[in-house]
């Protein structure tokens, strides 16, 4: 192979489906890579992977994944000009060697460089024949048991989809736990906080209480309620992000975080509560525009007050702000701009910060007298945020939309925000808190959960399992269904999928 060169998009391949021996990859200055995700193929502009978890060290890095032939493609393209590869965590290299220097962000930051050459675990004609096998299948976009014909639909094949969607639930429950120990950490590192409008999980006989829970380890305390609602934040503003934004928007509301906006907003109410927050996350994300943007008439009066709320929050500010590059507009339907959801999570904030919000949740999901239906449309109630103001007629800065829009968050990014966050968070807290009740109704909950509108997976996986009229009648389902796309069919384990074995077929 060192003679050969490796187009890139098959250096993508042999990264996504780790065809490398994973207890021998070691960055070039000596220290051990452990890859938990390799994170989601990225086919519009940035790094290859993102949303990638590798530990190297002993230290877990979450963040994207950039691939080259040799460390020299990362100049070579300019990405150490570029600030959105300032995320980048891992840069992936065939060849490097030993004691090469990490690769220079925009930020200055080093980043690791982990070569593959001695890693590889086949030969150079295999791993070409592998790699064009699986463009082709990629191409295709078909799935293992395709050629087989669409499966007919039954009790087992449901089964299958709905323990990998408990599979994939537990995924998320894990990460949001270790999440939750980061915070804590934080949270007793921090010297001197301020106060804020924020209680204590209580203690007491009363069902609709909390009761703190036994912490494994006496040095976590998952009692204070701001914590959980840290989460609930930072998971509500990752599903407003979609895929092309998630990554700022889960940096933003951990910068920006609730506490933050709890203290800059206390000394107000009602419209000017509201501005506040809404020119701190503006401000964070580098999004407020300059005295010099051009601006609507009608809008003038509005951004000009954005611009100088965020003027005085700054003089106290010293955290970080977000490169205005990091956001992406391309190729992205109007009412999903990073902007409009932005003025959308400052009142998600304002609502998640009132008094009692996550008793609300607890309390809507142990309700008895509401069955799962009503407890979904409940919850999502909490997060459909309604179009008002400036942003009832703008997608962006200074231009009128043209439209009305009704919604800053609807009832479908609800929905999203409630299965991959709600459901999973209240799952950790119950067991966190061994409390039977909301483990049990949370998990029937989210089995007779409406579907969403879907992706281009689950649709995909409708067609190549069940055939034409064939639907993934419920979110348990869909969730299954991406759960065997990504962990099983992508990674080729049909070995270990009822489906490839033919378990199916003889149930």
């Amino acid at each position: 192979m060192n003679a050969h060169h490796i187009p890139e998009r098959f250096l993508r391949q042999i990264w996504k489906f780790r065809r490398f021996d994973d207890s021998r990859l070691m960055t070039t200055d000596g220290r051990r890579v452990e890859i938990i995700s390799a994170g989601r193929l990225n086919t519009d502009g940035g790094p290859d992977f993102a949303g990638a978890s590798v530990r190297i060290g002993g230290i877990l890095y979450c963040g994207d994944v950039e691939i080259h032939e040799t460390e020299a493609g990362w100049t070579a393209h300019g990405h150490h000009r570029d600030a959105a590869y300032n995320g980048v965590v891992l840069h992936v290299v065939i060849d490097a060697p030993p004691g090469t220097p990490g690769s220079l962000t925009r930020s200055r930051r080093r980043i690791p460089v982990l070569p593959l050459r001695n890693s590889l675990t086949a030969g150079r004609q295999e791993i070409w024949s592998m790699m064009i096998l699986g463009e082709r299948a990629e191409r295709k976009g078909t799935i293992g048991c395709a050629p087989r014909a669409a499966l007919p639909e039954s009790q087992a094949l449901r089964g299958w989809l709905m323990k990998l969607a408990h599979e994939r639930i537990e995924l998320k429950v894990q990460r949001f736990e270790e999440r939750l120990r980061e915070l804590s950490d934080e949270s007793r590192l921090t010297l001197s906080e301020p106060s804020y409008p924020y209680e204590e999980i209580p203690f007491g006989l009363n069902p609709e209480e909390i009761p703190p829970p036994p912490p494994p380890n006496p040095a976590v305390d998952y009692s204070p309620v701001h914590l959980w609602l840290q989460l609930l934040f930072e998971g509500a503003l990752e599903a407003l992000g979609y895929s092309k934004n998630q990554r700022p928007f889960v940096r933003l509301a951990r910068i920006a975080h609730l506490r933050g906006i709890a203290e800059k907003c206390a000394a107000s109410e009602g419209e000017e509560q509201l501005l506040t927050a809404e020119a701190m996350l503006f401000g964070i994300a580098g999004l407020v525009p300059s005295a010099k943007s051009r601006s609507d008439p009608g809008g003038r009066s509005y951004v000009g007050a954005v611009r100088a709320r965020w003027e005085g929050l700054r003089s106290t500010y010293h955290g970080e702000i977000l490169n205005p590059t990091e956001w992406q507009f391309f190729r992205l339907r109007p009412e999903n701009f990073p902007t409009v959801r932005i003025a959308g999570a400052a009142r998600l904030a304002l609502g998640i910060l009132q008094d009692g919000f996550f008793r609300t949740i607890i309390r809507e999901i142990k309700s008895p007298a509401v069955p799962e239906t009503g407890s979904a449309a409940q919850l999502e109630s909490n997060f459909i945020v309604p179009a008002e103001g400036y942003w009832s007629g703008h997608f962006v800065f200074g231009e009128l939309s043209g439209i009305q829009l009704k919604r800053l968050v609807g009832k479908q990014r609800a929905r999203e925000i409630v299965l991959n966050t709600v459901i999973p968070v209240c799952c950790l807290y119950a067991r966190l808190f061994k409390d039977r009740e909301v483990r049990e109704r949370v998990h029937r909950l989210f089995e007779t959960y409406p579907p969403t509108d879907g992706n281009t997976i689950t649709r995909m996986m409708e067609e190549q399992l069940g055939g034409p009229g064939y639907s993934l009648d419920s979110a348990a389902l869909q969730q299954g269904a991406i759960q065997l796309y990504k962990y099983y069919c992508l990674e080729e384990r049909c070995g270990e999928c009822a489906l490839g074995t033919g378990e199916n077929e003889r149930r």
